[in-house]
């Protein structure tokens, strides 16, 4: 993924989540929210994710704004 994907990634989650990569080389996304629901958790929502590359956490995140869209 280039520089300006990442970017783009971490723009498009500003406001929401707080995004890193670890020295290993991961990628983690935080949740800038309260805490989740027990409803919230049972759908499969996160308050933490994280992946091998930005890319696959953008496909996580996606998913992730998805399920909460459809979540109450």
């Amino acid at each position: 993924m280039e520089e300006a994907d990442v970017e783009r990634v971490l723009g498009r989650y500003a406001g929401t989540w707080s995004i890193w990569r670890s020295d290993a080389g991961r990628w983690y996304a935080t949740r800038l929210t309260r805490a989740l629901s027990r409803e919230q958790l049972a759908a499969n929502l996160s308050m933490t994710v994280h992946a091998d590359d930005a890319e696959a956490l953008d496909t996580l995140l996606t998913e992730q704004e998805r399920l909460a869209s459809t979540t109450t």
